[in-house]
């Protein structure tokens, strides 16, 4: 009897150890769980916080440029000198450390680029232009990328067209909204002024390496906008027939070309076009001054990055009170491709 009791006392000891120690690791895994996700909810704050103070910054940049460019046409009224060139103060990048992250930004002048929407131009030449010059900018940026793809610059060309013209027949090698329709998905070709430049991914033949290459060369502006031949680069002058680019450059590097010697340009003479070069100057296609502008801004807080696109609108006037810079586009940027 003393023995039957003896080994029911020691199986209850066993049993309340196990207890015991299956307690403590419930505790313990309750413990580390918690532990765990609190530190993932610091970690969450934390990275909120950071975007947060980051995003600040980068509309603190938007406003410093908003700031400078109406400083530079105040400065342009007072000296009624209303040019826009590089030897200005805007396009100089600023890079500035704050706090514990750091903001730069840097202003680029939008019509000293190829406005793709010239091929919505109401003026016939323009138009034509255009048409030409954007297949030269797609074979001097190496567009179609892929080796392999069984599309020419002339082919993107004229379904980059398609996509914005009226009309429903294609172009020789374009397309219209009636190939689309027999993609899966379907949809139509837009038939209207670009407003962001990712809707070129869907022209078929153009990859996102194509808009890598075509994005710091071309911009999205109403059909009306000019050329600043004061800001355009190389790449963009040369596509207009005629130019003497080496003139203009070395025009540039001592200032500006000015309005009277672009209403020279325009009448087809004076020392930036080839003697006896055809064809003519097309007018009204250049402009020494500008009134789209892109920020180009990025700020980075804790190593949390925030890059934003801003585009700048700055209209003409000659009353110094008048003069106001407006944010008519925000984006903010694919980390992964930059468009």
């Amino acid at each position: 009897m003393i023995v039957k009791l003896n080994n029911s006392i020691a199986s209850q000891r066993g049993t309340v150890i196990i207890t015991v120690l299956m307690l403590v690791a419930v505790a313990t895994y309750l413990a580390v769980e918690m532990t765990y996700r609190q530190r993932i909810d610091i970690t969450r704050t934390g990275t909120l916080l950071a975007l947060s103070q980051s995003e600040e910054y980068v509309k603190s940049a938007e406003a410093l440029a908003q700031y400078v460019l109406e400083q530079d046409l105040i400065s342009d009224i007072k000296s009624n000198e209303f040019t826009d060139h590089m030897g200005e103060d805007w396009p100089t990048k600023v890079v500035k450390p704050i706090g514990r992250g750091l903001v730069q930004g840097e202003i680029f002048d939008l019509e000293g680029r190829f406005n793709l929407n010239l091929l919505r131009s109401s003026n016939t030449q323009i138009q034509t232009l255009a048409s030409e010059q954007l297949e030269q900018l797609l074979l001097g940026v190496g567009i179609p990328s892929n080796s392999s793809s069984n599309t020419s610059a002339l082919s993107v060309a004229n379904r980059i067209e398609d996509w914005v013209d009226e009309g429903g027949t294609p172009e020789i090698d374009g397309l219209e909204s009636q190939d689309y329709l027999l993609f899966d998905p379907p949809y139509q070709t837009s038939n209207r002024v670009l407003v962001d430049l990712s809707e070129l991914m869907l022209i078929s033949g153009l990859s996102i390496d194509d808009l890598n290459l075509l994005a710091e060369h071309v911009a999205l502006l109403p059909p009306q906008a000019r050329l600043n031949i004061n800001t355009a680069s190389d790449t963009v002058l040369a596509l207009t027939p005629c130019l003497d680019i080496s003139a203009i450059n070395a025009q540039r590097t001592q200032g500006d070309i000015t309005d009277s010697e672009l209403n020279v340009l325009d009448a087809g003479g004076g020392p930036y076009v080839i003697s006896g070069c055809t064809p003519a100057i097309v007018q009204g296609y250049f402009s020494v001054k500008s009134r789209f502008f892109l920020l180009d801004a990025k700020s980075e807080v804790d190593k949390k990055t925030i890059h934003m696109h801003s585009v700048l609108y700055r209209p003409e006037t000659t009353t110094a009170a008048d003069v106001k810079v407006k944010v008519i586009l925000r984006k903010h940027l694919d980390p992964f491709s930059g468009v």
